[in-house]
């Protein structure tokens, strides 16, 4: 629980114990903001130096994720675990080119963070078909533009991508109030 605290994902109640920490706009912005800088840099960096043999996990991925099915509703527990590691595989391998392993190190922990928001859009989905067009044309068009060397463009879309989830969020807190 220290190790979780010291992380931001929950928070030390004195002698009342932990709590998990709360969710809120202010910190989804920040988060995202910072995420997107960060992996802006590794992705680019990632496509400068990738090899066929990044080229091939990319597609890998791509693949695992375009067949990993979105779960249907909120207690699908199982179906979210599945698509989430699937959609984290894909973007590990969009970044395993790159060269900084502090700064993938960092990215670890704002994806760590990310996940609690982004699983929010994947079981409470505003549309559930929105959500499945949004999973497979965003993130093949980034691998696409990664893959045939287009840098500006793949980073783009990306940033655009990690945008558009933080805009579907953003949306959601403000329908909660």
């Amino acid at each position: 629980m220290l190790q979780l605290s010291g992380e931001g994902l929950v928070n030390n109640e004195g002698q009342r114990g932990f709590r998990v920490a709360p969710l809120s706009r202010a910190d989804l912005d920040d988060l995202m903001s910072a995420r997107i800088a960060i992996e802006s840099m590794l992705f680019e960096d990632a496509i400068a130096h990738g090899d066929d043999n990044w080229g091939a996990a990319v597609t890998s991925a791509w693949y695992k994720l375009s067949k990993a099915p979105l779960p249907n509703s909120p207690s699908e527990h199982d179906g979210a675990d599945y698509w989430e590691a699937a959609h984290r595989e894909f973007h590990r391998a969009l970044l395993s080119a790159a060269r900084s392993k502090w700064l993938l190190r960092i990215n670890e922990q704002l994806v760590n963070h990310s996940e609690r928001y982004r699983r929010i859009r994947l079981v409470h989905p505003l549309s559930q078909r929105q959500l499945a067009q949004d999973v497979i044309s965003e993130h093949e068009a980034i691998m696409k533009a990664a893959l045939s060397g287009q840098a500006s463009k793949a980073v783009a879309l990306l940033k655009l991508h990690l945008m558009r989830t933080t805009e579907v969020l953003a949306e959601r807190f403000a329908s909660d109030h």
